[in-house]
Formats: structure tokens, sequence, C-alpha cells
């Protein structure tokens, strides 16, 4: 322990006057009534002497002096350091992006040894082993004042790139090291500079190397296999496999699904069509920084598909565009158009149905096109048929994977002796090769291929009978692939099954993107900055060559980030190009950094000491002349009026009353799974604020109960969201009845099962709900319309009842039961609320919406508080004497010659 100001240490040497001064106290005086004055003639004079102050007093208030003279001196209790020495200090600051998990750990210990050295008389010298952000090498900061080494540590912040050990090694190249004790602030991850920085301080009198540890730096990488799908893989050092959550997002940060992934192994990201399509970047839960982050980039998943129309070819249940149409909206960037309109453009597929390829201009400009990338998918027909008798010409042949038997085969029919044909397995080389195959999938007419050597190298779908189905072949650098069937149902029925728009999403997956179009040099347009967020391009970023980007490590002319125009750039991460993470050799003798801690000062706690002793010695100095008494008499006085001043607060109630008592709360069944209660427990939330903003209703927040153990009575609306592994309860089961029998609504969510954001899960919640259902009284149901009063109890509703996914029918119900005052005393449906009512901590929302984004969770909100409404006052809003108002609102006098609606109400007019 050290003091910054000894010399106020001769305040103690006023104690002694202060002894003195104090050691002497009259007793207080004391007032005695005699009864007359004859007594006074029997007392007998006394000399009294004056009273001392008693010597713990003395000492207590000799004490209080002491503290607050010691805490004026300002004493500094300074940490064990692992080692001071002798001469002048010099700090090499790792801040790199490794640098980031144990950043403010690291700015602590630089302070920490800073001030030690600045205290034993000796400079202190700053180096940063990272570039700057004009792309120079940070000066260094020297300096012998410890106010000076704080201020400047605090204002420095990690760089979301590498260090330049080479070039610090160039720069301590140029010192004088020989009486210089160098501390490397090390991150502990290995780089080419590290041999060349070891020789640079074999100059300095001793180096020590302090590290921390390096099992928490992560870095994320995510890569397209062979198959398509997308893998994702943390590196860390040679440490201990751990699981960590890693979160796929849209380009407004909302979840579109976390995944486990555990250090060091692969983990597949698999995402249905339509969120694939919105799959933005990366992140992994827990960490920060550019390593914690892989963006995608509009230009890496960006396949724009394009179909060849010809007349006629898009009527409706007939035309192959129609089907083709149906099957690709929901999973591609869908654009229909001539040879020349589409090829302008940016394009992955191009999609030819029967006769689109006429001409000989358009198949010399489709053949050129596929021939730089991209993908060509045919389709057969009576026309492509046809053509195989005639003569053809290069272009032609050069347009057909495989060379094809003229005219067509008939499978089944009164001409025919076979029948449909089934489809066999999959190959294994085919991308189709993990589809299921419906088994009423038939074809009854196909073009054959000519059974020609090496025939089954480009079959990628046969049937039953082995002739091929679907064929392919490069072409330059693209792929040519034929359906040897119609896209219409006029020759097999696979344009009418799931299979079809699974076998086009696999050929979309296996383009190459968008072809041609781009800018050579990519500009950067934003980068990620050490929190993991983007920022606009520092001074030194410079531009990257399209054919360099594959192979461009991360360096402060080219940060992590995007690059290329505003709406199709292209993504450089930090794991790309990136060598194996290893740990660094040590550069000097290794200490731990437990040591390595600021001061402590101690004054101000040695002053409130001091203060407290004399606040005592007052209390107990009262006491001693008989004014304490007083001095409660006049605080009991003054209580009253302070009290009267202030408003009047009912008594505390008792602990047992539940919180749902005193105000209005929504509930939420626990489910046992930490992530959907937590989605429950937000989306709630989210609505309860939704619903107090815009109502005169004020609502808590919401609860988590398990019925049968809870108290249900005090809840208007529960929301159950049911998981594939739920169970009976019976106890649950009467709670659940008791809850509806007596007023309380029931809402029952299946949480999107077999929509697209869970399409795994569709049978094992239908299965799940009939077993936890059973048991429940519910009335007959029917699916929810805009004519019942759920539509218009608040705003008035026109476009479905969409949750998290849009289209899922809601049922109620039916009409006409007068139990309840026909209110349902239960809501059945399938739209995943809660995700879309969520709202987290930051009050941002952590869930995309699909497809309609942002204006369809504004109608969930808006069929949520429909709901709580329609819970808190039943059906009044069928009411006829709620139409004059109504009909006010439309501004229609209340004649009875416009007997409008109330459902027709605009939604921003609701009341």
């Amino acid at each position: 322990m050290i003091l910054l100001a000894p010399f106020l240490l001769l305040g103690l040497l006023t104690l002694p006057a202060l002894w003195w001064l104090v050691r002497a106290t009259p007793p207080a005086p004391q007032d005695q009534r005699f009864p007359s004055l004859l007594i006074l003639n029997r007392l007998t004079a006394r000399r009294e002497d004056a009273a001392r102050s008693p010597l713990w007093l003395l000492l207590l208030r000799m004490a209080a002096v002491a503290l607050v003279i010691f805490g004026l001196a300002r004493p500094v209790l300074t940490p064990h350091q692992a080692e001071t020495g002798n001469g002048p200090l010099t700090l090499v600051l790792d801040d790199g992006w490794a640098a980031i998990p144990h950043w403010n750990e690291r700015i602590s210990a630089a302070l920490a040894l800073g001030e030690t050295a600045i205290r034993n008389g000796q400079d202190v010298t700053l180096l940063h082993a990272a570039r700057a952000p004009d792309g120079a090498m940070p000066e260094a900061f020297t300096t012998h004042d410890a106010h000076a080494l704080s201020e400047h540590l605090s204002r420095l912040r990690p760089q979301p790139w590498p260090t330049d050990r080479q070039a610090l090694a160039s720069l301590l190249q140029h010192r004088d090291l020989s009486g210089q004790r160098v501390m490397i602030l090390s991150d502990g991850l290995a780089t080419d500079g590290d041999n060349a920085l070891h020789d640079a301080l074999a100059k300095a009198r001793s180096v020590q190397d302090m590290r921390w540890n390096g099992c928490d730096i992560l870095r994320l990488a995510a890569s397209t296999g062979q198959d398509g799908a997308l893998h994702a893989r943390v590196d860390t050092l040679s440490c201990p496999t751990r699981t960590l959550t890693l979160h796929a997002a849209n380009a407004n940060g909302g979840t579109l699904a976390a995944y486990p992934v555990r250090t060091g192994q692969d983990q597949t990201i698999s995402l249905p069509p339509l969120l694939r399509n919105q799959l933005d970047h990366l992140t992994l839960e827990g960490a920060t920084g550019p390593a914690a982050v892989h963006l995608m980039g509009q230009a890496d998943h960006r396949r724009p598909v394009g179909i060849l129309q010809t007349p006629g070819d898009a009527t409706p249940l007939v035309g192959s565009a129609f089907f083709l149409n149906r099957a690709l909206q929901p999973i591609s960037d869908l654009h229909s158009g001539d040879a020349t309109a589409l090829l302008g453009a940016p394009l992955s597929v191009l999609i030819a149905t029967d006769g689109a390829l006429s001409g000989d201009q358009t198949r010399s400009r489709v053949l050129n096109w596929v021939r730089h990338g991209g993908m060509l998918v045919r389709f057969a027909g009576p026309g492509l048929a046809a053509d195989q008798g005639a003569a053809s010409d290069a272009t032609s042949d050069a347009l057909l994977p495989v060379h094809l038997m003229s005219g067509m085969r008939q499978l089944g029919g009164p001409m025919s002796w076979g029948k449909p044909q089934t489809l066999a397995p999959f190959p294994e080389t085919s991308p189709f090769s993990d589809l299921t195959i419906p088994p009423d999938v038939t074809v009854s007419r196909q073009v054959l291929a000519k059974p020609e050597t090496g025939l089954t190298d480009h079959v990628w779908a046969a049937l039953s009978d082995g002739t091929p189905l679907v064929t392919a072949r490069a072409e330059g650098n693209g792929e040519i692939v034929l359906f040897h069937v119609t896209a219409s149902p006029d020759w097999s029925n696979v344009p009418l099954s799931g299979l079809f728009p699974d076998m086009l999403e696999r050929l979309i997956e296996r383009s190459a993107g968008v072809a041609g179009g781009g800018p050579s040099e990519l500009a950067p347009w934003r980068i990620v900055g050490s929190d993991g967020g983007l920022i606009m391009p520092p001074q030194a970023t410079r531009s990257i060559r399209v054919s360099d980007l594959a192979h461009t490590p991360v360096s402060v002319t080219h940060p992590a980030g995007l690059y290329g125009p505003a709406h199709g750039t292209h993504a450089l991460n930090l794991s790309d190009s990136a060598p194996a993470m290893k740990e660094e050799a040590l550069l000097g003798t290794r200490i731990s950094p437990d040591g390595a801690h600021t001061d402590r000062p101690l004054g101000p706690a040695l002053m409130t000491a001091g203060l407290l002793l004399l606040l005592l010695d007052l209390i107990l100095s009262l006491r001693r002349r008989g004014l304490l008494g007083a001095l409660g008499v006049a605080c009991l006085l003054i209580l009253p009026v302070a009290h009267a001043q202030t408003p009047t607060q009912m008594p505390p109630l008792p602990t047992t009353v539940p919180q749902a008592a005193l105000d209005t709360r929504l509930a939420y069944v626990i489910t046992g799974h930490d992530d959907i209660d937590t989605v429950s427990r937000e989306g709630l939330q989210g609505l309860s604020d939704f619903t107090t903003a815009r109502s005169s209703a004020t609502l808590g927040h919401p609860d988590g109960v398990v019925p049968g153990k809870d108290d249900l009575a005090f809840y208007p609306l529960l929301y159950w969201p049911v998981t594939p592994d739920a169970q009976p309860d019976p106890e649950r089961t009467k709670a659940l009845n008791a809850f509806m029998d007596h007023g309380g609504i029931l809402l029952i969510d299946e949480q999107g099962a077999g929509t697209d954001t869970d399409s795994g899960t569709s049978s094992a919640a239908r299965a799940a709900l009939q077993r936890v259902t059973d048991g429940l009284v519910v009335p007959p149901l029917a699916k929810l319309t805009e004519k019942h009063v759920l539509a218009h109890t608040f705003y008035l509703l026109h476009s479905g009842f969409p949750g998290r996914v849009a289209g899922q029918p809601v049922y109620v119900a039916r009409n006409g039961d007068e139990a309840n005052d026909d209110v349902s005393p239960v809501i059945i449906g399938n739209g995943d609320w809660a995700h879309a009512w969520a709202v987290d901590g930051s009050g941002n929302h952590p869930f995309a919406v699909i497809p309609g984004g942002e204006d369809q969770r504004t109608q969930a909100y808006r069929f949520g508080m429909n709901m709580v409404l329609y819970a808190l006052t039943g059906n009044y809003k069928n009411d006829q004497a709620q139409y004059p108002e109504m009909l006010r609102r439309l501004g229609t006098p209340d004649n009875g010659a416009a007997a409008t609606s109330p459902d027709s109400v605009d939604e921003e007019d609701a009341p």
C-alpha cells in the first residue's frame, strides 16, 4: 500500500490537542423538585468535580479523526505483480481480431503493468501489433504519467483484422531495446511474422509473454459442399470440444433457425427454400467480432430463374409454364420473357419448355450463355419428339444432353400393351439422390435416349424399366438438363407431385449463381466491425478483383465485409483463405495475467468509516446528555407531517396473493423446452405491450404456468404451444377443462409444423395434438372467417390471421353454441404466433416473418390484439347496439338505408 498525499498525515499531530479539548465533558444538569424547603435543611454540602469523558468515547473520537486523515492522504492498495524489474517498460499490445474475447482484461493488465512501472520512476511505452484504419502502424505512445496512460488505454479498441507482426518487427528494429523490459500481451494465435518478431526482441534486456485462454478464440467458417448444401464449422486452437449455438439470420437480423454446433465439426445448415433465399449471415451466439460472423453476400445466393415463354404456355391448368410457375415461385427469383429479355439480365437457370428454343438466333444465344456458366433445363414434348426425325444442326445437338430417338414412347392407353411406369431410385451421383419418390408418381409418355456407350453417366433419374427420365451433360462452364417428359401433366403426373418442386430446387441450388454481368473490380461497401456489425469501410480499404476474391486473405486493406454494388454484394469473410489456427510459440518467459490488477484506492472507504464513527459519537453524546429521547420524539412528530404530504399508499398485501390477481396478465403453458418457453414469454410480452399501447387495456408481464399445479383463474387467455414430444396429462386436462368452463380462452398453436419454417414435424405435431387434447371438452369447430367476431373485435381483418407463417387455417367454436354466451373457449391454429409477436430485451423482433415481412407481423399483432380483447370482452361486438357507432365512422347516416356491415370498416379506422 502507498500514500498519494502523505503530507496530509501531519494532521495526526492534532490528535493530542483534540484529546485535551474533548476529554472533559460536564454532565448534563438535572432538575429536581422538592416538596418542602425543610428538606433543604437536611442536605449537606458536597463538592462536585467535573465529569470526564470515558476512555472508550475518547478512543472512538480519535479513531474517527484518524480515519478521516488517513483517507485524505489517498492510500492506494497495490496488488502483487509477477515481476517488476528495473528499467523502462515496453508494452506490446496485440489488438487484432483474436484479442477481442479478452480485450477488457488485456487493457486492465496493460494499465496495471504501466502503473507499477510509473510508480517505480520508469517510463512506459505502448506499441500496437495491428495496423490502424489508415493502413499505417500506430505510433508508439510513451509516458511517465499514470493518468495519461489510463486515458490513452481507455480510448483503444481492437481492430477487426489480424495483427501484422512483420511490420511490428520492422518497427522494433529501429528502436533501442538494450535496456528495455518488454512485456507482450499476446493473443496466442500464430502468424507468418512470429519468427521476425522473435528475432527483433532478442536484443531486449528481458521479454515476458502474457497470455489468456486461447480456447476462447473462435472462428466461424461456412462453405457450400458438393451436395449443394451449406456447411458451417467453428475452428479453435487445440482445445476440448464444446457445443455452441449457431444462428442463421436474415438481412434485418431476424433468426431464421438455430443449430447446435460442436467446435471442429461440420454442421449442415438445412433451411426450407423460402428461408434459404432470405439467409443473409450466420452468427455465433456468445461471440463477437468478425470471427463470429459469416456473411453470405447477395451474389452468393442470388440465383434468378427465367422461363422462356411460348404462346399459350401459361394457360391455367393446361400450359407448362403454369405448373412451372406454381413450383418455382416459392423457392426462386422467377422471371418470364423471351431469350433477349432474360439473357440480357443476370440469370442462373434458364428453363425452356417444348418449342421454346425455336429459331437459330435464339439457340445460338442460349448455347453461348450456357458455355459461360449458365444452366439450361429443358422439357420434352411433341415438338421435340418430332424434331428428332428431321435433319438437325450442331447447335440443336449441343443443346441436348444425350442423343434422342425420333418419336415418343407411350406407356398404357388403348394403343399400347404396356402400363405407366413408376420411378426407379435415384442414382447416388444424382443431385436428387436423397429425395423421396412418392409411390403414385408415374410416367405414361416420354422421349427415349439412344442407347449409346456412356449413357448411364448422364442419367440423373430413370423409370423402373431403366429408361432415362432426366439426363444432363456439362457444356463449357455450364450444364444442360433434359426432362424426358413435359412440364405439364400431359405425359406424367410428376408436375402434380411434391417431387417436382424438390427436383427443380436441387437444380437451382446446383447452378453457379448469377453468371456474368457484374463489375470486375469490387469496391468495398461495408465491413464487419469489432462488435460484429457492418460499418463504413475505413480509409485503407481497397477494391478487390472478382477473380482474386476467393484467395484474398483478410487484412487492413481488405477487411472482412461486403464488396461490390449494394444490390449485388460479394462477401469476404475472415475464414476465407485463412490458414489453420495454431498456437503461437512463446516470445519470452510466459507469465499469467492473474496478478495483473489495477490499483485499488482506499481513501473513500476510510473516510466513509471515519464519518460513520463520528455519527456514532454524536448519537452516544446525545444519549449521555439525555437528548436522544427528545430527538426521537421530534422525529415521530415530523414523520406524520411528511406522511401527510405524500400520496396515500395502500398497505402491503399478503405475500400469498398472486401477482396476476393485481393486474391483468396473459399466460403460457410451460413445455419444458427452454427455447420454446422463452419465445412464448417474449411473444406474449410483445403482444401485451402492443395491446397496452393501442387500447385502454393495461396488461402486465406474462406468466408461465403448469396447468394442474398453478391456478389459472386469473388469466383471460392461455397460450399453449404444442411440441411434437408432448404427452397427455390427466391433471392438465382437468385444469384446462375447468379453465375453459369458467370463461377462459385456450389458444393452441402447432408452431408452423409442416410449413416452410418447420417442414419436418408435420405428422409428429398432429399426433401430439391428438394426444394432448384427448379428454378436453372442445365444442364443434369451424374455420375462422372474416365474418366471425374475432375478425372485428378491435381491428377489422380481411387478409387472414397470420403469425410467423401465413395462409394457415384457424379453427374456433362453431357459431350458435349458447354455452359461454357463444364465445369460443378454444382457438386452434398453426400460425406460430409467438415467434411473430416476440420482442427481445433490446426491443427488437428476433425472428423473421415469412413471406410478408413486417406487414405480416403487423397483421399478426392485430389478430393477437383481437384475441386478447375477445377474451376480455366476449362477443359484445356482435351486439346490434354497436352498429350505429360503426356506421358513424363510415360516414353513413343511421337511417336503415345503408345497412353497411361492420366488417367493411378498414383496419386503420378500427375503434
